[in-house]
């Protein structure tokens, strides 16, 4: 009879350990698809920084851009050749100045704090012409020739390619005025689109920060559940592993009394 108990103690126990055992490997199942799952999460979130910061970064160039070609300091309708290695070439803020400051140019300041006319006068024909010559490099000083063709550096014929093609010394001089003062504007311009540049910067920089936070504080939230499953997991594995070293050391104690019960109860036909 305390055979009988003991078998069937052991089978219950045996079917214990089985259903834990089993229990245990499906848990393990489960921590591995939500460890999948969190790496997913993880990837996606990873892909919405990567993205906001290329967006930020677009956006910043954009606005660059934009500035500067609202400026005429840009590639968009730039006159100015990087690849001419004169150094004649002006960009298109530059050339649209001179022609604003030449439309209402009243003149050569004299010392008398007046104006005296400009010889050849400076209208928007004159304008265009000279600085097609100014970029081709042929706005150049002409001077009048002896009868041996040496020339009198004394005696200025003009400015222009050549003797039958000039510009006169006032207009030249003019000219020349309206782009140094150009260039001056054209230096305050690129500081004005430097420092909206830099602002948008700051304060895109501000912003950027406070998406990466939102999508920090999405991911947290989205990943807060299967974490605690996970732990849930780990503590109830942790509990299974405990039961189940115990269950098994009684189940090897049991195995031992049955077998040992089992010899006891052989017959033995009178040899003992």
């Amino acid at each position: 009879m305390a055979f009988l108990l003991l078998l069937h103690e052991k089978m219950r126990l045996q079917r214990n350990y089985n259903k834990m055992k089993l229990r245990s490997s499906r848990l393990a199942n489960r921590k591995t698809r939500i460890a999948d799952n969190i790496t997913k999460v993880q990837k996606m979130y990873s892909n919405k920084m990567t993205q906001l910061e290329q967006s930020t970064k677009m956006l910043q160039n954009q606005f660059t851009m934009g500035i500067q070609n609202a400026f005429g300091l840009g590639t968009q309708n730039q006159m100015f050749n990087p690849m001419n290695m004169s150094g004649y070439g002006i960009t298109s803020f530059v050339a649209n100045r001179m022609a604003a400051i030449l439309e209402t140019c009243p003149g050569i300041p004299n010392k008398d704090g007046g104006y005296d006319s400009i010889p050849g006068g400076m209208d928007s024909n004159t304008y265009q012409q000279m600085l097609q010559a100014y970029m081709s490099n042929s706005l150049q000083p002409q001077y009048k020739k002896d009868a041996d063709g040496k020339v009198d550096t004394s005696n200025l014929l003009g400015y222009g390619p050549d003797a039958d093609h000039l510009f006169t010394k006032e207009q030249h001089q003019v000219f020349m005025q309206a782009m140094s003062m150009a260039q001056q504007q054209q230096s305050q311009a690129q500081m004005m689109c430097q420092q909206m540049s830099s602002n948008y910067q700051m304060n895109i920089s501000v912003w950027l920060d406070a998406q990466k936070a939102q999508i920090e504080a999405e991911q947290d939230a989205a990943l807060a559940p299967l974490e605690a499953e996970q732990t849930d997991i780990d503590l109830e594995q942790a509990g299974l592993e405990t039961q189940m070293a115990d269950a098994k050391a009684r189940l090897d104690s049991l195995k031992q009394a049955c077998s040992e019960g089992i010899k006891e109860s052989a017959p033995t036909f009178g040899l003992g």
